[in-house]
């Protein structure tokens, strides 16, 4: 059978070369309309909604990177597409275009297993429920009747990744002419051996059970189990989650703010509870990676892109959050310089940029009350950054920061989009709280060696919508 993703390099590259110049066209062209003739943002929705429908289209055929990139953009990017545009794209979250017809995955499921689903499953649906970047998900049910998903590989996914990373890389040998702070060669190594791992289903399986060792702390957050005896390379078995997507649920009008509240504190804790106890992080916290269960526990999904960070690095954020917990500031500099952060060579001028952008992404610890529906975060950091470019971009963290911010800017767009509001200082006092108790040896050997705790009364903050 012909590949189902195609990876030639050439054409790859023009089809996402064609997608940004028309997408960036289409939305200059918009603003300019609104800007000129007051058009408002129902009219601008309902005119960006076909370019919206054409990166889904054309992201979603190409698979690989080119989705992830399209995904990341619909959740981190909100400011970009006005509401109804946005849902348009947010269907890249899970729901990509151009899945495989039932005999191409029929037959990917026997060259791996080594026999037909119908023989090796009681039950095994043909038609997938859930399509995304590098595969689809067939629900099924073993011969003893308990329900399994199975993950099924795109065939030729993995030759587009390398196509896809083939042409970054002549990008980023490009760059690195330059020297300096254009040289991004570490991190263009990163993202790729990431999306190589992704493709072993092996290896996501091995980081799904040391996720849900390090979650244990936190009953209310599930991990599916894994049958191992139905995974290869190209084909995942795991325990079937039931309930909405946290897309689906943030959408849907009847959950009111205490549900809303309840799923943000979960996923507060289902992103940073690993990293602050082991420095594990899971770095795809998009919202088709969540699943909301009917007995209100928070499913999480997805593990191919989780990532082990050093002690030190966590150590670093460990300071950052108690700190901020205190009303005290933490110096930016002084916390990150130990742990492979470089700077330019105007050291006040940076402390000053880096301070003020620890202001920003901290409001939601240093306020009583927090509404992540009003929430400016992206808005304001991209405004400090454009304000002092020529400083922002001569910090550079090391490569395995790279995996800590993609969490961190999905989560941020997860929260936005679950439009809760409530008292997130107190969510993550608790949260640093567990993480305190079950850390491992090391985190906790380097907590003491850095004089990190935490408090056990919080000092009044204020009370504000930021």
């Amino acid at each position: 059978m012909d590949d189902h993703v195609k990876g030639g390099r050439l054409k790859r590259m023009a089809k996402f070369a064609v997608v940004t110049a028309r997408t960036t066209g289409d939305l200059v062209a918009a603003r300019a309309v609104q800007k000129l003739q007051g058009a408002d943002e129902g009219k601008l929705s309902e005119a960006l909604k076909p370019t919206a429908a054409r990166m889904v289209e054309v992201l979603g055929e190409m698979k690989g990177a080119a989705t992830k990139l399209g995904q990341f953009i619909s959740l981190v990017d909100q400011d970009t597409f006005p509401e109804e545009a946005r849902r348009v794209l947010g269907r890249l979250l899970n729901q990509t275009p151009q899945r495989m017809d039932p005999e191409r995955a029929r037959q990917v499921l026997i060259d791996e297993l080594g026999a037909p689903p119908e023989e090796i499953f009681a039950t095994f649906d043909p038609e997938p429920f859930a399509a995304a970047s590098m595969g689809q998900v067939h629900g099924a049910t073993l011969q003893d009747g308990r329900e399994v998903v199975v993950k099924v590989q795109f065939p030729g996914v993995d030759k587009a990744i390398d196509s896809d990373m083939r042409n970054a890389s002549a990008m980023a040998r490009g760059l690195s002419l330059a020297g300096g702070i254009f040289d991004g060669r570490e991190y263009f190594d990163e993202i790729a051996a990431t999306l190589r791992r992704e493709l072993d289903y092996r290896e996501e399986a091995r980081q799904l059970q040391a996720y849900a060792a390090a979650l244990a702390p936190w009953p209310d957050l599930a991990v599916p189990a894994v049958h191992h005896e139905h995974c290869t390379t190209k084909i995942l078995c795991l325990e079937r989650l039931h309930g909405p997507t946290l897309l689906e649920f943030a959408e849907h009008p009847a959950n009111d703010q205490a549900a809303r509240l309840r799923v943000a504190s979960q996923l507060v804790c289902a992103i940073w509870g690993p990293f602050l106890t082991t420095g594990l992080i899971h770095a795809d916290p998009h919202p088709g990676n969540y699943i909301v269960m009917d007995d209100n526990r928070l499913g999480v999904l997805d593990f191919g892109a989780t990532k082990q960070l050093s002690t030190a690095f966590a150590i670093a954020y460990w300071q950052f959050v108690t700190a901020a917990l205190r009303l005290e500031d933490q110096d930016v500099y002084d916390a990150l310089a130990p742990v492979g952060f470089t700077f330019g060579e105007d050291l006040e001028r940076t402390r000053v940029w880096l301070n003020g952008l620890r202001d920003i992404v901290e409001r939601p610890v240093r306020n009583e009350f927090y509404d992540w529906g009003a929430c400016r975060l992206a808005i304001d950091c991209r405004s400090h950054y454009l304000a002092e470019a020529g400083t922002a971009i001569r910090v550079r963290g090391p490569a395995e920061s790279l995996m800590f911010y993609r969490a961190a800017a999905g989560a941020g767009g997860d929260f936005r989009m679950l439009r809760a509001r409530g008292n997130f200082r107190a969510v993550l006092h608790d949260l640093l709280r567990k993480a305190w108790a079950q850390a491992s040896p090391d985190m906790k050997s380097a907590l003491e060696a850095a004089d990190v705790s935490v408090i056990d009364e919080l000092p009044v903050a204020l009370s504000k919508i930021d």
